[in-house]
């Protein structure tokens, strides 16, 4: 547990045992932090974003950025970090790929459906040896692994084919993962989704995929159980969230202030400083309308 302080925030994600995971670095370390039930407030300061660091995709062991250097804020990693890591997602449409990629590339990757909300289905390829942890990170609300391929290669020309098809995105923005919150989720309405869009794309493609089994992740999200997610309140115009820390959707953080869950999309901010307290801040809440019916 890190002590209250400033910190630079450089990470998050979800351990390998589906924790939820911040990342602090302090000086020359890296400290993974994961909530807990207990009192919180994050605090970013925006002024200037700094490099995360860079990965080393063998080891799996993250470093900091040797350089301290300031970066652009469409960017959270300088070119240098970047170079050493050697990662690049869309490694399909690069001119070159590391040798680093490429050793990854050969490895095994699932292909997989993910679900956010109704008519949403996203296709991915993930690394194998990650299990879920692409798909947790990404918010995925249910999922299928359609396959898994012995190299990326693989597993790509299946994820471009099934993209051109009408009705599954590739990509999903933010702010579109912010709008489904609004709205219940049917974990049965999911489940039929995904087992039809698989029979859709079989059919067009050609393919019968081995695997039929979909999973519901938001007891992974929230263990305690969800809370009224069609009520809650971003807190991203006040750079910061506070109150009782009760689970992640993605990199969404959920805390209940005042009895409201508040939330705040921490991906955003990889790469500012951070003040982290063990306090809880009362948060200014708008009203909102009670029904009596």
């Amino acid at each position: 547990m890190p002590r209250e302080g400033g910190y630079l925030f450089v990470h998050v994600g979800f351990s390998k045992e589906e924790k939820p995971t911040l990342f602090l670095q302090n000086g020359e370390e890296i400290i993974s932090f994961q909530p807990d039930e207990g009192p919180l407030t994050l605090t970013f300061d925006t002024k200037e974003r700094f490099c995360s660091g860079w990965y080393d995709m063998k080891s799996g062991i993250s470093y900091v950025c040797p350089d301290h250097s300031i970066v652009d804020k469409k960017f959270d990693n300088c070119p240098a970090c970047q170079q050493r890591t050697g990662f690049n997602p869309a490694f399909y449409h690069a001119t070159s790929v590391s040798a680093q990629q490429e050793e990854r590339n050969l490895e095994p990757h699932l292909l997989y459906l993910a679900h956010f909300g109704e008519g949403i289905v996203k296709v991915g390829i993930s690394h194998a040896a990650r299990n879920r942890s692409r798909l947790l990170e990404q918010g995925a609300r249910s999922a299928t692994i359609l396959e898994t391929f012995p190299t990326a290669h693989i597993a790509r020309q299946y994820e471009a084919q099934i993209a051109a098809l009408p009705g599954i995105v590739e990509t999903l923005q933010v702010q579109r993962k912010i709008k489904t919150l609004t709205e219940k989720y049917d974990n049965s309405k999911a489940r039929n989704e995904l087992l039809a869009t698989k029979e859709r794309i079989e059919k067009t493609i050609g393919k019968t995929f081995s695997q039929t089994e979909v999973q519901a992740f938001d007891s992974v999200y929230f263990p305690k159980g969800s809370p009224k997610l069609e009520d809650a309140f971003n807190t991203s115009d006040l750079n910061m969230i506070s109150g009782k820390s009760i689970g992640m959707l993605g990199s969404f953080l959920f805390c209940l202030q005042q009895d409201t869950p508040v939330f705040l999309s921490l991906k955003k901010y990889i790469g500012y400083p951070v003040t982290l307290s063990f306090a809880e801040t009362n948060i200014a809440l708008p009203a909102q309308q009670m029904s009596f019916f």
